[in-house]
């Protein structure tokens, strides 16, 4: 039992790890339908990585993985985002939680055989939301993100997802 608990922290530590050193990909195209397929991929990595460092830290390279996240979002034939005033709300207090939404979003859907249930993809970016604000680095406090924070805790975010997104469940 300790071997595998040894195991599984290591298998952790370099997944995160891993995610630090995300890079965008040099000189990317996003012309066609087969380029954002290319970089399918590059999106779930770079998600991980806009996860993994506080929001304050890396400000330059923030910026430049969020753009290609967002170009990315923006153009595919493949994965669509929904943004709603109550998730443009978390951007207010925290500068950042926007894109790790879009990108969260993005990423269930490519890990999840191009997925279109909405309330399972909302319910992802939102619970990676609520894990990066309670990581508490970089983070300011939130009235509307604690409440979220208790709905995820709660085992209520699909009820938080009807009641904040107008999402029915099953879209």
């Amino acid at each position: 039992m300790r071997h595998l608990l040894l195991f599984f922290l290591a298998f952790i530590s370099f997944d995160v790890l891993f995610a630090q050193e995300y890079t965008v990909p040099a000189n990317y195209s996003l012309g066609s339908k087969e380029d954002y397929a290319r970089y399918e991929k590059d999106i779930i990595e770079a998600s991980k990585w806009l996860m993994s460092v506080p929001l304050n830290e890396q400000q330059e390279k923030r910026l430049e993985v969020s753009q290609f996240v967002f170009k990315w979002i923006n153009g595919s034939p493949t994965v669509n985002v929904e943004i709603t005033p109550s998730i443009m709300d978390f951007e207010k207090k925290n500068s950042g939680m926007l894109i790790i939404y879009m990108a969260s979003c993005a990423r269930y859907v490519l890990e999840n055989n191009y997925s279109s249930d909405r309330v399972a993809k909302d319910k992802a970016a939102l619970h990676d939301m609520v894990t990066v604000y309670k990581s508490g680095k970089g983070i300011e406090k939130d009235k509307k993100m604690e409440k979220l924070v208790k709905a995820d805790e709660e085992g209520r975010l699909e009820e938080w997802i009807s009641s904040n997104l107008k999402v029915e469940a099953g879209r």
